[in-house]
């Protein structure tokens, strides 16, 4: 997928801005606050159909405007796409082509972006919800329709934990919440396992590239009981038993503490945790090898690469992991829009195009 132009107004601290990205990396320098990460942010929520760094639509839209848009001319398949969002008085409407389109529609199959920013370099010592996040968000990446599954496994969760805090409740009623709890959250467990399973060869690849032999892995953690089957059908299973058995818990706690959205991706350096074992700089090398695999993955999935937005990552990686990272990326030939505070952060890359970010303006330079 080729990123032609991404236009911007009322988003942020952004005036109107108009990018054209080149085919390879384009960066985006100048110092904190001037808007680079709010350009990431368009591009991503254009392509995603949602932000990376807030629910909120009001967050979104530039202070004094009545609203935000965002508009994206890409190249998907040989086939020249647009795709517009609008955001107003709370409200978002989603365009492929013009016409109004979900953010699982089939029709967007190919469309895709991975982020890299700082606060993934933190991901194995970060909290467990982090990393499903992570997770989620390249599952979503490959498989579009994951967005609904999700939506409906929320809905059901967040409709338990209120029976809960209401005081004592009817077995019969909470069996029935249970049901559709497990079925919904069994769908979410196969995808996030199908994931981890296209990743770990992948991380372990571009780990012994980036760092040496040390063998690495990533896993993910389930109730044992949950690990133990394999079949959605046996995980439905799994999952509804977990449920009747926390029932006097969760009923003393207000809350459901059994199923996936208790679940953690563990990564682990040399058979250990790596969040315990590793030195700084060997768990630089993974999480940059775990952004390259997920890169890796969506390629395959996807049939072509999604765009890759780096935010600020080179300040944070000492010269090798730079320089590890972006012949990774030349290997891969990703599209990229890249942010630094300072141009000469970067080694020199073929057939860059750069804008300096000032004020919210671009300038091509």
């Amino acid at each position: 997928m080729i990123l032609r132009e991404l236009r911007a107004r009322g988003w942020r601290n952004l005036a109107s801005v108009v990018l054209q990205p080149g085919p390879g990396a384009t960066v985006l320098f100048g110092q904190n606050g001037q808007g680079k990460t709010n350009i990431l942010e368009a591009a991503y929520t254009a392509l995603c159909f949602r932000s990376f760094r807030t629910s909120s639509l009001s967050d979104l839209v530039a202070w004094g405007s009545q609203g935000a848009t965002v508009e994206a001319e890409i190249t998907v398949r040989a086939i020249d796409r647009g795709l517009k969002i609008q955001i107003s008085q709370g409200h978002k409407v989603t365009l492929l082509d013009g016409k109004a389109v979900r953010r699982d529609s089939s029709a967007l199959l190919g469309i895709g972006a991975v982020l890299f920013g700082p606060e993934d370099l933190r991901l194995p010592r970060a909290a467990a919800a982090e990393r499903r996040r992570f997770l989620d968000r390249a599952v979503f990446g490959g498989y579009r329709p994951y967005f609904r599954e999700v939506l409906t496994f929320e809905r059901v969760l967040k409709s338990r934990n209120a029976l809960l805090r209401r005081g004592p409740v009817d077995a019969t009623l909470l069996a029935s919440y249970d049901e559709k709890l497990a079925e919904a959250g069994a769908r979410i467990v196969i995808r996030r396992r199908e994931t981890v399973r296209s990743l770990l060869p992948r991380l372990e690849a571009t780990f012994r590239q980036i760092h040496g032999e040390a063998a690495v892995g990533v896993r993910y953690r389930s109730d044992p009981r949950v690990e133990a089957v394999d079949s959605e059908g046996e995980v439905v299973s799994a999952l509804r038993d977990g449920l009747r058995g926390h029932r006097e818990a969760d009923q003393r706690r207000g809350f459901t503490g059994f199923g996936p959205q208790t679940d953690d991706l563990e990564l682990e350096l040399a058979g250990h945790l790596a969040r315990e074992h590793a030195s700084q700089g060997q768990l630089r090398s993974l999480v940059l090898a775990l952004k390259l695999a997920e890169l890796e993955h969506l390629r395959e999935v996807l049939g072509e690469a999604p765009l890759l937005l780096l935010d600020d990552v080179a300040s944070e990686l000492d010269e090798e992991r730079r320089r590890s990272l972006f012949e990774a990326m030349a290997a891969l030939s990703c599209q990229s829009l890249i942010t630094v505070t300072e141009r000469d952060h970067l080694p020199p890359l073929s057939g860059c195009v750069d804008y300096q970010v000032s004020g919210g303006a671009l300038r091509r330079c």
